[in-house]
């Protein structure tokens, strides 16, 4: 649980991140605005600045000249950084992805030996299912959910079709999900059969 904890303190710090990035770039917007109304009124428009460029680059240092790393324009950024948009979407499905990918290659295998399994396949989840299904949708269907996901057990969020995003409600959702399924496991006796 220590792993999910802060994994999910990790998904939760980039979207506030991302709020205070996308206001502070809001407030810029408003302040250049002012300034605008009195020397070129016919610039004064979110509009305008929403077409205007926004860069991220390294600063020149010892180690070489600046270099650009990314172009887009204010209202791209803005859209990108928006609740429920690009950004958030890819941390959302982030999540999923490293959670998945250390419950397989690390967690399992440790958990099912410590309750006296011989493999970790011996160590069966709808939950852990229903996320794999997230990743496979993920991953191999452009981030939109697919008829397995449609019919998750225990996360049974999206629609066929539906842009798979975890919202900050599901995140708790899903993270309330794991410790319920951690404590089952935690009950269990070694050799005990699990569920699912």
């Amino acid at each position: 649980m220590r792993f999910c904890y802060d994994l999910f303190g990790a998904y939760l710090d980039a979207l506030a991140g991302l709020e205070q990035i996308r206001q502070h770039l809001v407030n810029c917007q408003r302040a250049k605005l002012a300034a605008l109304k009195n020397t070129q009124p016919d610039k004064a428009s979110e509009d305008f600045m929403d077409l205007q460029a926004l860069d991220h680059r390294f600063a020149a240092d010892q180690r070489g000249p600046e270099e650009l790393l990314h172009r887009s324009t204010q209202g791209d950024f803005k859209r990108r950084t928006a609740p429920g948009g690009s950004d958030a979407r890819f941390l959302s499905q982030m999540l999923l992805a490293l959670l998945y990918g250390a419950w397989e290659d690390e967690y399992r295998e440790r958990v099912a030996s410590s309750l006296g399994h011989s493999e970790k396949n011996a160590l069966a989840s709808d939950l852990f299912q229903d996320i794999n299904k997230l990743r496979q949708a993920i991953l191999h269907n452009q981030g939109k959910a697919t008829e397995g996901v449609e019919h998750a057990k225990i996360i049974p969020w999206f629609r066929r079709g539906d842009d798979i995003v975890i919202s900050r409600e599901r995140a708790q959702k899903l993270l309330d999900e794991l410790d319920r399924y951690v404590t089952q496991l935690c009950g269990k006796q070694p050799d005990e059969k699990q569920g699912g």
